[in-house]
């Protein structure tokens, strides 16, 4: 929320996805995959992406496994190739439409699976509002 100026649903909305991909932190590489092909990280960044994040954590002598290593590459593309991302994600008004948004232009999906992505998002703001309060 602070690196982006975003609300706690739009963040949500980034989390739930996130919380998909990866299946709550738990999977940083895509199963059935042998090393080096399929999804790496939280995103699960595949082709040319896990080719670049993978190089991004090394050139950042980050562990491509650690929160920072991962936080840190996505936070990057959001700087940079995928900035206009977070221009569509401040526009959204609530946490389904945001963890849309953040799937339709950030993650692109084979497969949706948008209500995961949705119960995850709702999972992180609820976390969030438990945080706060």
């Amino acid at each position: 929320m602070r690196d982006f100026g975003l609300k706690d649903f739009q963040a949500a909305g980034v989390v739930g996805n996130t919380g998909r991909e990866c299946l709550g932190f738990t999977e940083l590489r895509e199963e059935g995959q042998p090393a080096g092909r399929g999804g790496y990280g939280w995103q699960q960044w595949t082709g040319p992406r896990r080719v670049t994040f993978l190089n991004w954590c090394a050139s950042n002598k980050l562990d491509w496994r650690s929160d920072a290593g991962n936080y840190g590459y996505m936070k990057h593309e959001l700087q940079t190739s995928y900035a206009y991302v977070i221009t569509h994600l401040r526009e959204t008004s609530n946490i389904d439409e945001a963890t849309e948004v953040f799937e339709h232009f950030y993650e692109r999906a084979g497969v949706p699976a948008m209500a995961d992505r949705i119960a995850w998002a709702h999972l992180a703001l609820d976390a969030e509002h438990r945080r706060q309060a």
